[in-house]
């Protein structure tokens, strides 16, 4: 078995969302911040909070942690930057927890965080969780207004199921660590070659031949999280085509 590290032709762009350590019933409003709401199901973590500020808000990014402390990354801004309430959508946790926080950027320069809050994902939930759609898609999803975050699930699973994409019993999403597996029974006898694409359709990652019969693929191929599609060829023949989550 190998473990493939390849170079990926991807650009680093994330849609994603915030979440709270203080938890309020889904049909009260959400906190204001520095405080936040994050719920989790099935997968998709929801963070959502109240912006108090009329202007002056250049920026609301939303950072994701491993650790809690330290290791901070930024996986998206909240399009919505005026007063009132708003919602970040993460489709793509990490297994185990996940630490967050929400940074506002001023117009002056000076930056305000938010308390930390903590959603803890289990991998069986990243097992059952369906492909979900391009982050464009469910980020129109989330700007459609004043949804309950409950809600905002169930809509977002409408979505997932609505693009109802097949999965592969060659090529998967392994839930405990996020890596692609590939299993070919047959790989050494038959010449086996995989193309991965974007949501864009454009070509992204190229396997130019399969040589062992199980091979992991490090997901830090793939820059963006989300959906990408690919094909498989046999012998120079389609074989199959399928899609995975990078998450």
């Amino acid at each position: 078995m190998k473990i493939l590290r390849l170079s990926g032709i991807l650009s680093l762009v994330f849609l994603f969302v915030a979440s709270t350590n203080v938890w309020a019933q889904d049909d009260a409003p959400p906190p204001t911040l520095p405080e936040f709401n994050a719920i989790t199901k099935d997968g998709i973590n929801i963070l959502s909070f109240t912006n108090p500020y009329e202007s002056g808000v250049k920026l609301i990014a939303v950072q994701r942690s491993a650790d809690s402390n330290y290791n901070f990354t930024t996986i998206g801004t909240v399009p919505k930057i005026t007063k009132g309430s708003a919602v970040y959508v993460d489709p793509h946790p990490m297994v185990g927890k996940n630490w967050y926080r929400i940074v506002l950027v001023f117009s002056s320069g000076i930056d305000f965080k938010s308390n930390l809050g903590v959603l803890d994902v289990d991998s069986s939930a990243i097992a059952r969780q369906k492909l979900m759609p391009s982050s464009e898609e469910l980020q129109k999803i989330v700007n459609q207004g004043n949804e309950s975050s409950k809600q905002i699930i169930k809509t977002v699973e409408k979505q997932a199921e609505a693009v109802s994409y097949p999965k592969s019993r060659y090529v998967f999403t392994n839930p405990f660590s996020g890596n692609i597996n590939i299993e070919l029974p047959d790989a050494l006898s038959a010449r086996y070659t995989i193309d991965f694409f974007d949501a864009s359709k454009k070509k992204v990652l190229n396997i130019p031949r399969v040589n062992e019969k199980i091979i992991i693929l490090d997901k830090r191929n793939f820059n963006q999280l989300g959906v990408y599609q690919f094909t498989i060829y046999k012998d120079q023949k389609e074989f199959e085509k399928g899609y995975i989550t990078i998450f």
